[in-house]
């Protein structure tokens, strides 16, 4: 039996954890391998801009020290892809092309 006090526990851990949140990631796999997509959003002077993202394994990884994922910006045409937002909402996820994975990461 869950009591409303739980409850409220549950929502504010819920609550803080959204507030934190800045993006958000989506799993994709084709002929090349896997990835993610999906975007972070920046906050320039009190301004929240949504940038769709896509993320590598770092397949050039030659030390420990380096790292195992890199995302870049991407290349979408998109038109909203910078659109200002007071609040951050999920967006559907960018599907890649093999265009916008770099060959040294294929």
């Amino acid at each position: 039996m869950t009591t409303n006090s739980n409850k409220n526990m549950t929502n504010d851990k819920n609550s803080q954890w959204k507030e934190r949140e800045v993006g958000a990631l989506w799993k994709k796999k084709n002929d090349k391998g896997s990835y993610c997509t999906g975007y972070l959003v920046v906050d320039e002077l009190g301004q929240k801009t949504k940038r769709r993202v896509i993320m590598f394994a770092n397949k050039q990884k030659n030390k420990e020290t380096a790292p195992d994922f890199i995302v870049y910006l991407s290349n979408e045409e998109n038109g909203d892809e910078n659109k200002p937002t007071n609040q951050a909402k999920p967006v559907k996820a960018v599907a890649a092309n093999n265009d916008d994975i770099p060959d040294d990461l294929q």
